[in-house]
């Protein structure tokens, strides 16, 4: 799967796409809401009384519906005025409209028309609970990277108070179908259990607006996803979604179906459904995607793809104390530098390797989905006046001035924040089956180190120096309940699962107060780990490890090396030291997958963080400080 999430694998701004990334389409923006004393009389908005419940809905004043009638033909109708903000809607997703420069819910399909007048729409990837989908420009403009937008779309939990369709008046038809009170209260308790099965896969708006913030802060460091904007949408969606939901799924084998409802049927969402629209830059195509299609499959592509995501991560770390926690190759990106996103990355040319310590290939990495993320973000009222961590505040400044903090800082000007999830709330997520693919055994390793500083830690006691536990353990089935949208994406299977520790059922222990908000860089480390894994069990498998090479096959590929062909035996000299370069990066890499083994991650283990690897790599010449500072 191609992603600017996609970036994922998987895969507006405010008018609906009334910008879809402000620098990208530009569409008529809506005025700007007027002061109180300037707006004009409010619509009047259907309400209707339920009995024992107390559920009491409303719509957003769209067009208007007839009026349900009493049995002796009288109308029965009572109406109050409402403001926009008092809409459950508008209330629920207050978080999320905070940080849109639309500051309203659109309708899905108004937002969608603007956006087909200038744009096509193509799905391209799927995560655990959201779909992404690329946008290209029906006509080119001046910026090459402003004809490139990504959309990952969320669908959103349902208002703990929204009324159930019976309730509604949209469904008064059918709640006249019902005779009794038993036959209501039993239809109610039908619809009540469909939309709880329903919000399981949907997310939480509090978990999209950490994510959001997320984006807004790593804007600045190279390598890291370039957020535009976040639009709240409500409704079904459009024609032109749904048709590009169909083209992506239709030709797709059984096993990779999609796991979302077609949202071309009427049951698969209501009408009032919310959706979280991010957008931003698209990064290219994801590493399994690629993988997949037989590309970085030379070491000159592995080097650069590794040591790319290392430097990203390591000064995120040093930002923003930034934790990633799911990444795998689904969620690294890369993309040819000053080409368009979806262009062939499977065949890349390799520069001069002679002069250089980095960046052989023209590749870009850049690393997605920071759903399971955690970093600090700055708040609070800065220096000059203005408001750090806000919509409106610079991302940069957020973000890298709080690796920059003291305890003598002033806690009322300047605090720090965390985004984060909380993982402890869905221990599926550290039960998958490691036969089935390596990555679920990752999420274990990862507990490991947050719970003992050690990956192959995963007993329940409680060491002497770990932080003290608190509350009682939660049953499984009641946390599951709570929060459904944690689990790993799903699966793709890259080749034979190599032999890893097998455990059997994982019992955890009680969870410790806020641990996941704690920053533990190392968890960073196991997931190079994983990567550094990937791609060199791929170059294995397709018999391109340097050393089972001859150096003229080393030499295919290679530009800028210019060679008059009729002194072989110069021609013969570059070939051998490119080959023993080759050679030499691959034996550097298997030292650097070493260090990162599980087993030498423990306790005693002299690399803390990726920013600890990077520092190495600089000490024994692997990377140049140029090739840092320029990341």
């Amino acid at each position: 799967m191609e992603v600017g999430e996609s970036k994922a694998r998987e895969g507006g701004t405010a008018t609906g796409v009334e910008s879809v990334g402000v620098e990208v389409f530009k569409l008529p923006v809506r005025p700007a809401p007027r002061p109180d004393s300037e707006k004009p009389p409010t619509d009047t908005v259907q309400v209707i009384n339920h009995d024992k419940d107390g559920v009491r809905g409303a719509l957003p004043p769209t067009t208007p519906h007839p009026e349900p009638h009493t049995r002796s033909g009288e109308q029965k109708k009572k109406t109050i005025s409402l403001e926009p903000t008092h809409d459950i809607y508008t209330h629920y997703a207050i978080p999320l409209l905070t940080l849109s420069s639309q500051h309203r819910i659109l309708p899905f399909a108004d937002w969608a028309n603007r956006l087909d007048a200038f744009a096509t729409v193509e799905k391209i990837a799927e995560a655990s609970f959201s779909e992404v989908y690329r946008l290209r420009a029906r006509a080119a403009l001046p910026s090459r990277h402003a004809n490139e937008s990504v959309l990952k779309v969320v669908a959103l939990r349902t208002p703990p108070n929204a009324p159930l369709p019976s309730e509604h008046y949209h469904d008064y038809h059918l709640t006249r179908q019902l005779k009794t009170k038993a036959d209501m209260k039993k239809q109610l308790a039908k619809e009540r259990a469909k939309r709880q099965q329903d919000d399981e896969w949907k997310s939480h708006v509090d978990d999209v607006h950490g994510e959001v913030r997320l984006l807004q802060n790593l804007n600045h460091i190279p390598g890291f996803t370039q957020f535009r904007e976040v639009t709240v949408l409500q409704g079904r969606p459009s024609e032109s979604f749904v048709r590009a939901w169909r083209e992506w799924n239709k030709p797709r084998p059984k096993e990779k179906k999609s796991q979302f409802p077609d949202p071309g049927r009427k049951t698969s969402y209501e009408d009032t459904q919310l959706w979280a629209v991010i957008e931003m830059q698209d990064a290219g195509t994801d590493c399994g995607n690629v993988i997949e299609a037989g590309g970085i499959r030379s070491i000159w592509e592995v080097w650069d793809v590794f040591w790319g995501v290392c430097l990203s991560v390591a000064k995120a770390e040093e930002a923003c104390r930034f934790e990633h926690r799911d990444l795998h190759m689904d969620n690294i990106c890369v993309r040819v530098k000053g080409k368009e996103g979806s262009e062939s990355v499977t065949e890349v040319g390799v520069r001069n390797p002679l002069k250089r310590k980095l960046g052989f290939t023209e590749l870009e990495t850049t690393v997605i989905d920071y759903t399971l993320s955690r970093a600090d973000i700055i708040v609070g009222v800065g220096a000059g006046g203005g408001t750090l961590g806000s919509a409106a505040s610079s991302p940069a400044s957020s973000c890298a001035d709080s690796s920059r903090l003291s305890d003598s800082d002033d806690a009322m000007t300047r605090q720090v924040e965390v985004a984060y999830l909380d993982l402890n709330k869905d221990p599926s997520l550290f039960e998958g089956d490691a036969q089935e693919e390596y990555q679920y055994e990752i999420y274990r390793y990862m507990w490991g180190i947050v719970f003992h500083n050690d990956p192959l830690r995963q007993d329940p006691a409680v060491d002497e120096g770990d932080d003290e536990v608190t509350g009682k353990r939660e049953s499984q089935s009641q946390t599951r309940t709570q929060r459904q949208d944690y689990g790993p994406e799903t699966p793709r299977k890259h080749g034979p699962v190599p032999q890893t520790p097998q455990r059997g059922n994982h019992t955890r222990r009680p969870p410790v107060k806020e641990l996941w908000k704690h920053f533990h860089p190392k968890t960073n480390l196991i997931w190079t780990h994983f990567i550094l894994h990937s791609l060199l069990r791929h170059l294995s498998s397709h018999g391109n490890e340097p050393s089972t090479l001859t150096p003229s096959s080393i030499m295919r590929g290679i530009q800028g090396v210019h060679l008059d062909p009729r002194s072989p035996e110069v021609y013969a000299a570059v070939s051998e030291k490119i080959y023993k370069k080759a050679v030499t990066l691959h034996r550097i890499l298997v030292k650097v997958a070493g260090l990162l083994e599980p087993s030498a991650l423990g306790r005693r283990s002299k690399l803390g963080s990726v920013r600890d690897l990077v520092v190495v790599a600089l000490e024994m010449g692997w990377l140049g400080v140029r090739d840092v500072e320029g990341r």
